[in-house]
């Protein structure tokens, strides 16, 4: 599977930082590649079903302003597992797309005279990607407060359930505050019943920009998720966080 998508609706997110505003186009292709076990003596050529990876190529422009696209990416270009989204119609809350670890599979800065630099670079993951959806987005959340439930879907014993929790900027305000960010399920829409099944480490006023990924092994048979942000304290910190949840075959 390969899709295509144009960047005037896809975010992209590469660990704590979002370049949506300068990419020009995304590309994702996603195989599971059938290697060639035939033995010498077999009658026919036999297959078996390989190890699911995929490619990210994010196109863009050089800008050394905010978001930085290329001073940071490419300050940290080489860097490992770093944690790619890739949301087609914006990370919105509700919104699906896809997260994954990656290493950086090569780059490009195409330059001719008179024309735009470009900015083009490919990531690859070696582990299936994780189908997400966006459970919590606040630029300013101050309070605390419960994420709408969403239909996600049951995950099962052979799949793991991956919460991705992004802090874009430092807390603004002034004070001491504790954020506290969960995944919880239910196995209905309704209030009550839920049960927190990822847990993200405590912000507080010294946090700076960063992500953090947790995981959970199924099975889990219910299928409503949402995020639950719990904020203590007596400041007027407020945190800039995109949440999401999402299930990767193990």
């Amino acid at each position: 599977m390969s899709p295509r998508f144009h960047a005037a609706g896809t975010d992209v997110l590469l660990d704590e930082f979002d370049f949506s505003g300068v990419t020009s186009s995304v590309d994702l292709a996603i195989e599971n590649p059938t290697p060639d076990v035939t033995a010498f003596a077999d009658a026919d050529q036999t297959f078996v079903e390989g190890k699911p990876n995929f490619t990210v190529t994010v196109n863009g422009f050089h800008s050394v302003a905010s978001p930085d696209y290329e001073g940071e990416m490419f300050t940290d270009l080489t860097s490992e597992s770093r944690r790619l989204g890739v949301y087609p119609e914006g990370a919105a809350n509700g919104n699906f797309g896809w997260e994954g670890r990656t290493n950086i599979g090569q780059d490009a800065i195409p330059t001719e005279r008179n024309a735009a630099i470009l900015v083009n670079v490919t990531w690859q993951g070696n582990q299936p990607i994780v189908e997400s959806q966006v459970g919590y987005v606040n630029t300013a959340v101050g309070s605390s407060a419960n994420g709408t439930k969403y239909e996600f879907g049951a995950i099962a014993a052979a799949e793991t359930l991956v919460g991705v929790l992004r802090l874009l900027a430092a807390p603004g305000g002034a004070g001491s505050n504790d954020c506290i960010v969960t995944v919880q399920s239910d196995a209905d829409s309704g209030a009550g019943g839920e049960t927190t099944r990822l847990t993200f480490a405590t912000l507080n006023q010294v946090s700076v920009a960063l992500h953090e990924v947790v995981e959970a092994a199924g099975a889990v048979t219910d299928t409503w998720w949402r995020v639950v942000v719990t904020i203590s304290g007596g400041g007027t910190r407020t945190f800039n966080l995109i949440v999401v949840f999402g299930k990767r075959k193990t």
